[in-house]
């Protein structure tokens, strides 16, 4: 074989997904979007630079990337922290999948359609894509806070429920079950499953691994895992279980073994290229033929599915006792139809449910709202700020402060303490509303609010205060805030960056008082050695002077 005939396409369809990519993730969308666009570009639907065929075979090289997505989602999660979302996996979880099944129901009973085949339509609508809502939070960073948890426990519950749903498509379609196994058989053969599953995590790959690992055999610790995986994912698809609640439960087994973060180690780097190539083969599945032919069509099955999706979602989230901002974020988080519908829409249409036509329409409703995904994100954060907003906002009655700081991460819920006890008047403010939870908690005077907003910059009072501080995270975020308080001229503007070269554009920027963390903490260690080594504190506060010299023109002695 000839590898040059291949090395200019590779490079032409390699170019296009870093172009789509680029592109995509300076809109702030994300990466997702990128590979989708770039597969519809590089799919055998569209008239691209490159004939791509065979879809369906990318589409299952492209699974096992989320099988490893779901896997070392798994190896951070502990069995018993799994028990303690059950209420949640029940309430929200499976309640949506069965909520939105019955009114697709009666929506499809209205447009002529049996109850049967709206039904089928709603389970299928009511998946959410794991793959897409939890790269997403990942990108984030998202994934422990109060929503991503939430998310995560939904998620997992929809993927418990393909089983029954897939079991249910020829029941409704009035057709015999193709396999003609007992209801009792299908239950022993998943506990069989479930037994397997178990045997293999606590003893069979434990034991394996550790033999490599006396042996220093890389090779084989990396091809053991495999092994297993694929086992468990071939498991899985004969028990008629999904492979992704194979493969996490797998993980979640594996969470307390002593290998746990090699195994994240081994994994992660094809899990991300395949992640990508899932991505890429959902866009490559788009039909833009179909899409113009039926747009009416679908247009209005889409905005079924999110409204009714996004409402289904709140609605149970408060019931379940969750608060209104993870609810909303919830909602709009999960309002997009997964990739499990791919499978589904496939049984239904094999059951005689859904014709050809209908279950492309039905495929590009699915992608599209997976493009939608970054978006709805977006929209629901916006809509729990402006929630937040209308019920705390008013209730920000202030003093005229001699403080203000902005953000109340650790080191901003430090300076508050310090204000507090030295009795200087101050005000805290924070956008994450965990935060200020937190430091309301703690007894001080936080506020919800974004300083950016100039409403909230009139209740802090920034044209009266005295002093600013800020402790923002974001590099980009925290020299957004503090240009815009440089309009206070008689605000003298504290800035806690992460690097120093924030420090320096601060500075260049007329941020007098602008340090990083890493240096003060270090040097108050250094000088707790220099101590300990014998040195004489006036000396040890001598070399420390001398190095701030360096460091920044304006020392600050550190006293003891």
């Amino acid at each position: 074989m000839d590898i040059t005939s291949h090395l200019f396409p590779a490079i032409k369809a390699l170019s296009i997904i870093t172009l789509c990519i680029i592109f995509f993730s300076r809109l702030g969308v994300g990466t997702i979007v990128g590979f989708i666009v770039a597969g519809i570009v590089l799919g055998p639907n569209t008239p691209g630079p490159i004939a791509a065929t065979n879809i369906d075979a990318l589409q299952s090289i492209a699974d096992f990337g989320v099988v490893l997505f779901l896997f070392t989602l798994g190896l951070e999660m502990k069995p018993q922290q799994l028990w303690q979302m059950k209420k949640t996996i029940v309430i929200q979880g499976i309640g949506q999948v069965l909520v939105t099944s019955v009114i697709f129901s009666i929506i499809g009973t209205l447009l002529g359609i049996t109850w049967q085949v709206g039904f089928i339509i709603g389970a299928i609508f009511s998946q959410s894509s794991t793959a897409v809502v939890m790269t997403l939070l990942q990108e984030k960073r998202q994934l422990n806070a109060p929503h991503g948890k939430n998310i995560f426990s939904n998620l997992m519950a929809q993927d418990m429920s393909v089983v029954p749903i897939m079991a249910l498509i020829p029941i409704l379609a009035h057709q015999q079950s193709t396999s003609g196994q007992s209801v009792i058989y299908n239950i022993l053969l998943v506990l069989g499953f479930l037994l397997a599953i178990f045997l293999m995590a606590r003893y069979v790959l434990p034991l394996l691994l550790k033999v490599c690992a006396f042996n220093d055999n890389k090779e084989g610790f990396s091809l053991s895992l495999f092994v297993v995986i694929l086992f468990t994912v071939w498991l899985s698809v004969n028990a008629g279980v999904s492979e992704t609640l194979g493969a996490f439960l797998l993980g979640m087994l594996l969470s307390t073994s002593d290998f746990r973060l090699m195994l994240e180690e081994v994994v992660s780097p094809l899990k991300k290229l395949l992640m990508g190539l899932f991505f890429l083969s959902v866009g490559m599945s788009i039909k833009p033929d179909v899409l113009l032919d039926d747009f009416g069509i679908i247009l209005l099955w889409l905005s079924a599915v999110l409204l009714v999706k996004t409402l289904v979602f709140i609605l149970l989230a408060l019931i379940d006792g969750k608060e209104m901002p993870v609810a909303i974020k919830s909602g709009f988080a999960l309002n997009q139809v997964g990739e499990f519908a791919f499978v589904l829409l496939g049984v239904a249409t094999s059951a005689g449910m859904l014709d050809a036509h209908s279950s492309a329409v039905g495929l590009i409703i699915v992608s599209i709202s997976m493009i939608m995904t970054p978006m709805m994100n977006r929209i629901g954060d916006v809509v729990a700020s402006k929630y937040l907003s209308t019920i705390v906002g008013d209730k920000v009655d202030i003093a005229v402060p001699e403080l203000v700081i902005v953000g109340l991460d650790e080191v901003g819920r430090l300076i508050a303490m310090l204000a507090e006890r030295a009795g200087i008047k101050y005000v805290a403010f924070d956008n994450d509303y965990e935060c200020v939870k937190r430091g309301i908690a703690l007894g001080l005077n936080a506020h919800y609010g974004d300083i950016l907003n100039r409403g909230i910059q009139e209740k802090a009072k920034l044209a009266e205060a005295q002093a600013a501080f800020i402790s923002i995270t974001s590099s980009a975020l925290l020299k957004k805030i503090a240009l815009k308080l440089k309009k206070y001229k008689q605000l003298d503007i504290y800035a806690r960056t992460n690097s120093r070269i924030d420090e320096l554009f601060l500075k260049q920027n007329g941020v007098k008082y602008a340090g990083s963390v890493y240096v003060e903490s270090t040097l108050q260690r250094g000088r707790e050695l220099l101590i300990n080594f014998g040195i004489p504190e006036q000396d040890c506060m001598a070399l420390i002077n001398s190095v701030k010299q360096e460091i920044n023109p304006q020392p600050m002695n550190i006293k003891s």
